[in-house]
């Protein structure tokens, strides 16, 4: 479980993030839906402890994270491959097998070889997706995971999203998702001006 209570962050005099309280639990996906600059992506920023509230709490049980925050960035004079195994190797948890399946499931196992520089954007989004899940996080904070795909990698997101949902925390930030066409979350959370409006 994640709780939030009472969170504020102002940065060079924006307040980002306005009183926020909000609790996220296990085998929920949750929607932050609103305008670009209503908070969403500083709320996942928050959750995942790269920025310090100046007041109120964030409280966790230990979770671990698997994160897309804004655009995912790799090496890209390196493969698909090689970028995955880079950030494997800072916590050792999972074996090259577990990046091969990865690949697999992301569809991009025909271009782990290729540099990441001459992957489309819809690519390097599989890719981003590919490290966020690899080490099977308890929680996912993905910041609009369905940029750029086409069709049917769309579909696959969704598919896998949905799959993963059971025993994790899954927090989706998207600006302009139409959740009534694609029912997958469990609550949506409309953001406005660094506040939860609904």
């Amino acid at each position: 479980m994640i709780k939030l209570e009472n969170v504020s962050k102002q940065l060079k005099k924006n307040l980002v993030l306005n009183d926020v309280s909000m609790t996220f639990e296990k085998g929920n996906i949750y929607l932050l839906s609103g305008h670009n600059g209503s908070g969403k992506t500083m709320l996942l920023r928050m959750i995942c402890g790269l920025i310090k509230p100046d007041k109120g709490s964030v409280k966790t049980d230990g979770e671990s994270f698997g994160v897309i925050i804004e655009s995912p960035a790799f090496v890209l004079h390196e493969t698909g491959r090689e970028n995955l195994r880079f950030l494997a190797r800072i916590r050792n948890e999972i074996q090259m097998s577990e990046i091969e399946s990865v690949l697999e499931t992301v569809n991009l196992l025909d271009m782990a070889d290729k540099k990441v520089k001459t992957y489309s954007l819809g690519m390097k989004q599989r890719l981003g997706l590919a490290q966020a899940i690899m080490e099977n996080p308890d929680v996912l904070l993905l910041d609009e995971p369905f940029n750029a795909l086409d069709d049917e990698h769309f579909q696959l997101a969704l598919q896998l999203i949905q799959e993963m949902k059971q025993d994790k925390i899954i927090i989706i930030a998207a600006h302009g998702f139409d959740y009534q066409k694609y029912p997958i979350f469990d609550q949506v959370v409309s953001m406005s001006d660094g506040r939860i409006v609904d």
